[in-house]
């Protein structure tokens, strides 16, 4: 992701290759699931046929220790330039590579209401909780901190791939090739390269993904792994905490695949993390030294073994293109019998695995119903042809579970505009309640994120955070976030969110698909403490974004609010 070398290593050419599938039976899935190149067999009641899966097993020796406050004493490795990679799509291609690059042309019509239901999602099971969902949002109350985080100048890569995971008394963020601790209101307390974090590793890595876990008290993140040529065995890292101190010792595992989903030179792309209350679940887009894509690898590691540096192993599922672990609601996390996993389908709505919580093999609960179109345009900028690339309509962070229900959010288009759209699955019924975010009729707004925290008295309290730019008003890149109350139940957000940062113009061009990249992800990690006296815990998250400075390269913004 350097902009001193965009050529993609070798023997990862993208290939404009269609992918070809096991043939299917008449009576098979229907397409979207059939996009998963095989599936495990679902439950009867789904009444689906499937052929057996592409499968994987991977595994990690007992963990390398690290300790990131000696590790800033200790001299620095050289800086390496993390590897100039795009997120693909289903047909091996960088994603969004073939948009066009169109005008901002008029405003995009209002949305729909949602249904007045009695029932739904975050409707506190009332008429008068559901009537509340159509009244105007507002963002949260409180912005406690909004500061600047990581940047290009100290990474040398792009993009971003912001993310931040919150513990009681710190907020890591992990970009691209960064990890940087800081309190809660700013103020840097620990920082290192991930070259240098990861043994001096001569591993080109991209897509950190990082969260913390309130009933353990640990943070963890993994990065994938460029491969360095078409023989490279796949791996990926994988880093747990041995405290809930970031800047203090780690356990580390270098973990390595094989099987079906896992050739030689594999590069197993966008990866995912989530967990439950016993495991560490984890995904990625496997693609072959070609660039074919040969499906995407789940798979669990359980936290008895992580959290104590003991070796493990494990099998891989074969799912449907970028199928995302969804993490567990609650602080405490909430004891659950059943972990989810979702993918987006444009087309066709949602695909939702299940599996026993603490691992196991996934099972495709069901293919939900709700179609959507992909954005069918970048985002256009002010005062430049530039454009920027707001991916392909994937899950851009992992979904959330609370009491039955998975929160999402992801790109979608609306009328030509770029769009985000937000729901949540009722993991009971196999229904979905979907609405629209937008910042502006005239807004291009992309690379979503949500957070949902359980309201004890009912209903939930969700923070969504995107990126948007407003063209015909003059608006640059800008981080903005806004929120669901409880007994809103899951309602439009247009023209409710808050600002925290408005940015400039860039003009740096990934000739791969021709627009600027900007994050490929967003991020928000719930508080698991109080933000101030009065506030009750569960009201307060930390948002994770980028923009633009004014020379044109990207900048982190870390946001910490609150519904207070």
């Amino acid at each position: 992701m350097s902009r001193r070398s965009w050529g993609i290593p070798a023997g990862l050419a993208a290939a404009a290759l269609a992918i070809a599938f096991l043939s299917l039976p008449a009576n098979a899935l229907p397409a979207s699931a059939a996009r998963a190149a095989g599936l495990n067999a679902s439950a009867p009641a789904a009444g689906l046929n499937v052929r057996a899966p592409q499968r994987g097993t991977g595994h990690a020796g007992a963990a390398e220790k690290v300790n990131v406050r000696a590790l800033a004493a200790a001299p620095r490795a050289a800086a390496r330039t993390p590897a100039a990679s795009v997120p693909r799509g289903v047909d091996g291609r960088p994603a969004g590579a073939s948009l066009p690059h169109l005008a901002t042309r008029g405003h995009r019509p209002m949305p729909a209401a949602a249904p007045r239901i009695a029932t739904g999602a975050n409707s506190r099971g009332t008429a008068r909780g559901a009537l509340q969902g159509m009244r105007p949002l507002a963002a949260p109350g409180t912005i406690n901190a909004s500061f600047n985080g990581s940047a290009e100048s100290n990474c040398g890569c792009i993009p971003s791939d912001s993310n931040a995971a919150v513990g009681p008394s710190n907020i890591m963020e992990t970009v691209n090739n960064i990890f940087q601790v800081y309190g809660k209101s700013g103020g840097l307390q620990c920082s290192a390269l991930l070259n240098n974090f990861l043994f001096g590793t001569s591993d080109a890595l991209s897509d950190p993904r990082s969260l913390y876990d309130n009933l353990n008290n640990r943070f963890a993140f993994t990065v994938a792994i460029i491969p360095a040529s078409a023989s490279a065995p796949p791996a990926q890292w994988l880093a747990v905490s041995q405290s809930g101190n970031p800047c203090g010792g780690w356990f580390i595992y270098r973990m390595g695949f094989s099987g079906g989903l896992y050739p030689a030179g594999a590069l197993l792309d966008y990866p995912y993390l989530g967990q439950d209350r016993t495991a560490l679940n984890l995904s990625s887009n496997s693609y072959n030294s070609a660039g074919n894509f040969l499906g995407d690898g789940a798979f669990s590691v359980p936290k008895s073994a992580a959290y104590n540096g003991q070796g493990f192993s494990f099998s891989s599922s074969s799912v449907a293109f970028s199928t995302a672990p969804v993490n567990v609601a609650g602080i405490p996390m909430q004891a659950t019998s059943t972990t989810y996993w979702l993918a987006s389908v444009p087309g066709t709505g949602y695909d939702l695995y299940r599996m026993n919580s603490g691992g196991g093999p996934l099972t495709l609960q069901a293919v939900i119903s709700a179609p959507f179109s992909a954005p069918t345009r970048d985002a256009n900028q002010p005062g430049t042809s530039t454009v920027i690339d707001v991916l392909d309509g994937r899950l851009d962070w992992p979904p959330v579970q609370d009491n039955g229900f998975v929160w999402f959010a992801h790109g979608i288009d609306d009328s030509g505009f770029p769009t985000v759209r937000l729901g949540a699955i009722n993991a009971g019924s196999n229904t979905v309640q979907t609405a629209e975010a937008f910042h502006s009729g005239s807004s291009d707004d992309f690379d979503p994120s949500i957070g949902i925290a359980d309201n004890p008295g009912g209903g939930i309290y969700a923070w969504l955070n995107w990126g948007y730019t407003d063209t015909p008003n003059g608006v640059a890149a800008s981080d903005t976030v806004s929120g669901i109350t409880p007994g809103q139940g899951v309602p439009n957000e247009i023209a409710t969110d808050s600002t925290l940062v408005t940015g400039f113009l860039t003009n740096q061009i990934d000739s791969r698909i021709g627009a600027a990249r900007f994050g490929d992800n967003t991020s928000v990690s719930v508080d698991p403490s109080s933000a101030a006296a009065g506030c009750p815990v569960g009201r307060t998250a930390v948002t994770d974004n980028q923009f633009y400075d004014s020379n044109g390269s990207w900048v982190t913004r870390i946001g910490r609010e609150s519904f207070c």
